[in-house]
């Protein structure tokens, strides 16, 4: 008899435990969040900028006639909110760390919190605390409105909200959305890098490319196209086009950027490959790591079309190599921001191209020509590389120019892979 009783009992216990099992949440909510009091302040008629509080609360909402709801954050609003029949909400789903990409977002939210206040809705734009990602976001919106940069628009929406900070990530991104004149101008080369080193920490964490850095890779300039680029850079054993002008990524050389932080004590960084070395510059013949000589081109010789190495025996061979050594020479000076600071031209950094296939699978490795297999140069995604003039890039993808060739000229282009 006590026997039963006591399997009664277990079977009463494991039923109740299997009634009250919560169950599983398909999308992360923010039912039970607290982000302090509500916070919310009106940066201009019928914009304003506050905290996951103030965008919660309905009866905030209702009294600033709040129509439409911007929200960055790492969750969405609670569902009394998102399905309120009266409210257009957004949800960018965004961590408040400097590798966030919120830049990528500037457009698309311009344009909603410019339409819903055409159409008279007003918005709030918030984040958790309404400190960093909802206040880049509005900067953003204030710059591309006004043609404001960085520190004009920043200090405009301060004066109405004092406490807006946002990260040295965002500010840089900021920073870059103005040097684009207000868009995202993805030829640009400053952008081309920072979408870069996202996709190099996103390849860090998942030791591979994800699927949402894939746009960083670039078609392959050798296969057959419409209006194939006139200045490409060829193999020299097979002469298998590998990258065009436009592939390039371009730096300054270490002495260069040194002397400018030296003039301008203070400067925030930016995200360019102007970045400075550590560690005294390689002597001229050093190696790359793998094998392969990297030739060092010094700025006499870059004037009088010399180099460090040996010429081609025969004078029309010499001629020929002083020429192309002077139109790389030209072309690097040319593609310079600064006029007075002519860009490296000792090795090829370059964007990812599709013809690179070890690139989606690996950290790091070898760059191979895909028609002769003969060794171009090296990538990595996650280690800073070391040009000769002294400048570090990360990530890096590099041509040796002892490999490789500058055509100023593309003729019957073909399937080459």
């Amino acid at each position: 008899m006590s026997m039963n009783e006591g399997i009664a009992v277990v079977t009463k216990v494991v039923s109740t435990g299997v009634r009250r099992a919560p169950e599983p949440a398909t999308v992360l909510t923010r039912e039970d969040f607290n982000a302090g009091p509500i916070s919310l302040d009106e940066i201009e008629p019928g914009l304003w900028l506050g905290n996951a509080s103030a965008a919660a609360d309905v009866g905030t909402l209702e009294k600033h006639t709040i129509r439409s709801i911007l929200s960055i954050d790492s969750v969405p609003l609670p569902v009394h909110i998102t399905d309120h029949p009266n409210l257009r909400v957004r949800h960018i789903q965004a961590a408040d760390v400097p590798r966030e990409d919120l830049i990528r977002h500037f457009e698309d939210s311009n344009r909603f919190i410019a339409d819903s206040l055409a159409e008279g809705r007003h918005v709030l734009v918030h984040c958790y605390f309404g400190v960093s990602r909802s206040a880049t976001i509005v900067i953003a919106y204030v710059m591309q409105k006004y043609r404001l940069g960085y520190e004009a628009a920043y200090q405009r929406v301060k004066a109405k909200r004092c406490f807006v900070m946002p990260n040295p990530g965002f500010v840089n991104q900021l920073k870059l959305y103005a040097r684009m004149a207000y868009r995202i101008d993805r030829t640009n080369e400053r952008y081309k890098l920072f979408r870069l080193r996202l996709a190099g920490d996103n390849v860090r964490k998942a030791k591979r490319l994800p699927t949402e850095c894939m746009d960083v890779v670039k078609a392959d300039p050798g296969v057959t196209q419409e209006s194939p680029e006139p200045y490409v850079y060829r193999c020299r054993k097979c002469r298998r086009v590998v990258a065009s002008r436009s592939n390039l990524l371009l730096h300054k050389p270490k002495s260069a950027t040194i002397a400018q932080s030296q003039a301008k004590v203070g400067r925030e960084p930016e995200a360019t490959l102007e970045e400075e070395g550590t560690g005294d510059e390689p002597d001229d013949g050093a190696q790359d790591g793998e094998g392969i000589v990297i030739e060092h081109v010094t700025p006499n010789a870059m004037a009088t079309g010399s180099s460090s190495t040996v010429a081609p025996a025969g004078g029309v061979n010499e001629l020929a190599e002083k020429i192309r050594r002077s139109s790389i020479s030209s072309e690097h000076s040319n593609r310079s921001s600064e006029k007075d600071t002519p860009m490296c031209n000792k090795i090829f950094f370059i964007e990812p191209l599709a013809w690179m296939t070890d690139i989606y699978r690996n950290t790091q490795g070898r760059l191979y020509c895909p028609k002769c297999t003969v060794k171009l140069g090296s990538f990595n995604w996650v280690m800073a590389t070391k040009c000769p003039c002294g400048a570090e890039i990360f990530p890096a993808f590099y041509l040796v120019p002892s490999k490789t060739e500058y055509s100023t000229v593309v003729q019957n282009v073909q399937v080459t892979v």
